[in-house]
Formats: C-alpha cells, structure tokens, sequence
C-alpha cells in the first residue's frame, strides 16, 4: 500500500509538470511568434525522435541496473530540463533543439521505469480501481492546475511558473528514494527478438497499431496541440487557455467517474464506438465554423471523450497485457518497444504540423479533417480487443 501511495504523488508531480511542459510550452512558443507552429513542430518532432533513439537504450539499462535506479536518472533529467526552460526565457525558441534533447532523454528514462514500477505493483483484478484512482488524480489536476498555471502566467511570467514547477520535481526525486526496490532481471535485453515476435502475433500487432494511433492522436499528439493553437489564435490568452482546459477536465472527471462504475468487468465495445463517433462529428461541427464557442465545446469533447474514455479504456487492455509479458519476463522489451511505436505516431503528427506551419495555418482545418478520420480507425481496432481477455 505504502509503494502505491509513492506511485500516486509522482504520478501527481508528473501530471503537473505535464501540463506546464505541454500546452503551456505550446503555448508559448505561440505567444512569442506566430510564426514559430513551425519551431514547436520541429521542437516535438526532434523530442519524440529522443524518445524513440532513448527508449531502446533506456531498456537495456533498466534490464541491466534496475528500474529504480532509471527511474531516478529520468526524475533528475527532468529537473534539469524544467530549469533550462525557466533559465532561457524566451530563447528557447533559438535553443530548442538543446531542450529537445534533455526532454527526450527525462521522458524516456522516466516513463518506462514508471510503468514498469507501475505494472509491477498493481494485480490485474484491482487494475480498474487503481487506474480509476489514477484517473481521479490526472483530472483533479487537470481541473485545477491549469487554471492556477494559466493565472499565474497571465500576472507574472513563465519563468516565476517554471520555478514553482521545480518544486514538483523535487518532490518526485524525494519521493523516489521511499519506493521498494524491485528485483533485477536476470535475463538479456533483446527489443529486436521480441519486436519479431510481436509481428508474428494478430494480437500482438493490434496492440502496436493502436498504440501508434494513441500517439498520433491522444498521448501528447499533435490533435491535443492543434487545439492549443485553436485556442491560442481564438483567445490570445494563457489565462483563456487554463480556463478552458480546467472546465473540459472536469467534465471528463465526471464521465469517467460514471464509465468506471457502469463498466468496471463489463464490456464496453459500444463505448468505444459511441465516443469515437462522437469526436468525429464534433471535429466536423468544428470544422464548419471555428469560433470560441466551438473551439471551448470541442476541446470538452475531446478530453471526456478521447483522453478520458478512450485512453482510459486502452489503458485496462495496455496494462493488463504487461501483466502478461511480466510472467513471460519480457515486461522491458514490452514497455520499451510500447514507447517506441508511441513516439513513431507523435513524430508523424508533428510532421504533418510542420508542413501546415511550412505552408500556411489556414491549412490547419485539413490536417484536422485527416486527424478526424484517424479517430475512427482508432476506435475500430481497440473495440477489437477484449480488455478482460488477458
């Protein structure tokens, strides 16, 4: 109990330092420039480019010194990343590809030890309860920090907000040293053997594919950002941009809270179509006409329906099958290959806002109606996953 309580505050700090380091840096970038959707689109392309170059490296060394012992090289990294931020000002513009890299290499020996450590902890019968608590932190953060970070910007400035985002990092780093320690696996590393092996299965690619699409679409994709310049070129205002991403948060946490309890051991296909379909014609309404009303009920729908039930709806098949891999002693390769294939959808994503930024916003909504279609096909390949058949 005491290991899971530890595991809820740094997943806590991560959610806060998330939110600075996503739509607000995203934010920013915007603030300085207009011009610069083109330097954040290379700035997260070169970080998920990191992310994929450190996953397999991050492997090998967690199989080899402990997940622990990553997990805090990965906290500490971040630390540095959020003080070059806060040191750079506004020329991290000029310095992004420097941020990048310490971005991609915090992330990467951050994340994987985490879900390690994380799937390790927790049996799969009380996988739902504990992903339900998870969730019930993710979006009390969600409905608090970035109206709290937004007003805090708007009076004061990013660099005052990277400083008191610092403080969360030392909690992490403090809080990892009271995690128990887990066993060191005894075998070798082989991401290539296990990649093969994964190609071979039906299940197994599924898994992969829709993992690729979570990329493109909802873990830190490029749909999430797009709506951060929506917003962004709507409202011309951090303290807009918090507001809004507070009120979507908490409706999510209440459907989510209302989807946990309906569909904890139940089947929930029809879920899955129903939000996807929704996101779909919501994006289409945003489509006909872009303004702040629709730009506000879209950005609602997306985190109820897409980075509230649907990823949440992954996250029972994603970790239940690490169980799995646990048992077979290839949870490493798993998680690994898991954030390599993840990192390949954020860098198409990005690549396709690179050449909307190359080309012109107003080719924004295209990329939009492209992202919308993706969706579906999202939905179509998780419903054929049963969550409860690991």
């Amino acid at each position: 109990m005491k290991n899971e309580k530890l595991v809820m505050i740094i997943y806590a700090c991560m959610r806060i330092i998330n939110v600075f380091l996503g739509p607000f840096l995203a934010a920013y970038f915007i603030t300085v420039s207009l011009e610069n959707v083109t330097t954040l689109s290379l700035f997260n392309i070169l970080n998920y480019v990191f992310l994929c170059i450190f996953g397999m490296i991050a492997g090998y060394i967690t199989e080899r010194k402990g997940t622990l012992s990553t997990f805090r090289l990965g906290i500490f990294i971040r630390f540095l990343c959020v003080f070059l931020i806060m040191i750079l000002g506004e020329k991290i513009t000029t310095y992004y590809s420097l941020v990048s890299f310490t971005y991609g290499f915090s992330s990467m020996f951050f994340y994987l030890p985490f879900n390690l450590y994380h799937a390790d902890c927790v049996q799969n019968s009380e996988r739902a309860s504990f992903e339900f608590k998870m969730n019930v932190i993710k979006y009390l953060i969600s409905v608090f920090v970035p109206f709290l970070l937004g007003s805090l910007i708007s009076v004061t400035n990013y660099q005052l907000a990277a400083l008191v985002i610092l403080i969360f990092s030392v909690i992490q780093i403090l809080a990892s040293f009271y995690l128990k320690k887990l066993p060191k696996s005894d075998k070798v590393y082989d991401l290539l053997g296990f990649l093969k092996k994964s190609l071979k299965n039906k299940q197994g690619k599924k898994l992969l594919f829709i993992e690729y699409l979570n990329g493109l679409l909802f873990s830190e994709g490029v749909l999430g950002t797009v709506i951060t310049i929506l917003i962004m070129l709507s409202f011309k205002s951090e303290f807009h941009l918090g507001v809004i991403n507070s009120l979507a948060a908490l409706f999510s946490l209440c459907v989510i809270y209302f989807y946990t309890k309906k569909y904890k051991g139940k089947d929930d296909k029809n879920i899955i179509y129903i939000s996807g379909i929704i996101i779909f014609i919501s994006m289409l309404l945003l489509l006909i006409n872009v303004s702040g009303a629709t730009i506000f009920f879209y950005n609602v729908i997306f985190s109820v329906f897409g980075t509230g039930i649907l990823t949440f709806a992954y996250g029972l098949r994603l970790f239940n099958e690490a169980k799995k891999r646990t048992l077979n002693k290839e949870k490493v390769e798993y998680w690994s290959l898991r954030e390599v294939v993840l990192n390949l959808g954020r860098i198409t994503g990005y690549l396709l806002l690179l050449i909307v930024g190359m080309i012109g916003l107003d080719y924004l909504n295209y990329l939009l109606i492209f992202l919308s279609f993706i969706v579906l096909i999202f939905i179509y390949f998780l419903a054929e996953i049963d969550k409860n058949e690991f």
